[in-house]
């Protein structure tokens, strides 16, 4: 997909981070853009901000965890707009930090891949039949992580291994179609966001009645890398390069070189059926 003005995108996380950069930067190459998240607050800001520099963006409140609420995203997509050419699947939260993953409880799961992997196959299964059907060019991103290529990293990086996983999947299966849809994975590293803040916007229903184990290790760990990803890559950038990765066909789209050491690590570990490097070289 090279030719961005006048199409549609649709971008879920689309009120904070590197959601709302990649909104701008569709509206900045005169798309018209839908924003999704599910903070109304942060939402509302976010649309009025691009109103008023002259481009037509429109909110939408969207749970990702929830199908209907997808569901709801794609109608109010196409009663505004009628198509839609470019999806970026990329609401996640930090999730589950605060033991080891057999101390988690059913509802840590349920937050944490219903939101980083249950949120990317309700997109996938909402938008690309539609995308397909209107028999145009399209593409779609799923945003995954650096944490879904190198060896496991706390229950955000299983979730994100499968995301990896899922859209190599349908990567192949658009390649055999010849489709005019074509897909990628964002794998970010490093990034100026509010994602490790991202028990703000757990639901009621799906908090623990009582603290796990390992609380206060977790709430450490999120001030940590709080105060890590403060020092990080502007999404402005990132922004950037993820449009310019979809005009080039690009499936891979990796936001910096600082993990490729552990990447390649883990390939050849697991070529030569050794057991993990624990240690995965970032500073």
């Amino acid at each position: 997909m090279k030719d961005f003005a006048g199409r549609v995108a649709v971008v879920t996380g689309a009120a904070s981070g590197i959601g709302r950069a990649l909104a701008e930067g569709c509206a900045g190459r005169g798309m018209k853009v839908v924003l999704a998240d599910v903070e109304p607050p942060a939402l509302d800001a976010a649309v009025r901000e691009l109103r008023d520099a002259g481009h037509e963006a429109v909110g939408v409140v969207t749970d990702v965890s929830q199908r209907t609420s997808v569901q709801d995203l794609v109608n109010r997509v196409l009663d505004e707009h009628g198509k839609v050419h470019l999806v970026f699947n990329n609401a996640g939260v930090e999730g589950y930090l605060d033991g080891t993953l057999w101390e988690a409880t059913a509802k840590d799961w349920q937050w944490t891949m219903g939101v980083n992997f249950w949120g990317v196959v309700y997109g996938v299964q909402a938008f690309l039949p539609i995308m397909l059907a209107q028999d145009e060019e399209g593409h779609m991103v799923n945003t995954g992580s650096t944490m879904g290529v190198v060896r496991g990293a706390n229950m955000y990086g299983v979730a994100k291994h499968a995301v990896v996983a899922l859209t190599e999947t349908v990567y192949g299966e658009l390649q055999q179609r010849n489709a005019k849809v074509g897909i990628s994975v964002l794998c970010p590293g490093m990034v100026h966001t509010r994602l490790f803040q991202g028990s703000r916007n757990r639901p009621a229903e799906l908090r623990n009645e009582v603290d796990p184990p390992g609380a206060t290790d977790g709430e450490a760990r999120r001030v940590a890398m709080n105060e890590r990803l403060a020092r990080a890559q502007p999404p402005a950038q990132v922004a950037d390069l993820v449009l310019r990765a979809i005009s080039e066909g690009q499936f891979y789209i990796f936001t910096d070189h600082a993990w490729d050491d552990a990447i390649r690590r883990r390939s050849e570990e697991i070529l030569a059926r050794q057991n993990p490097t624990l240690d995965l070289g970032i500073e």
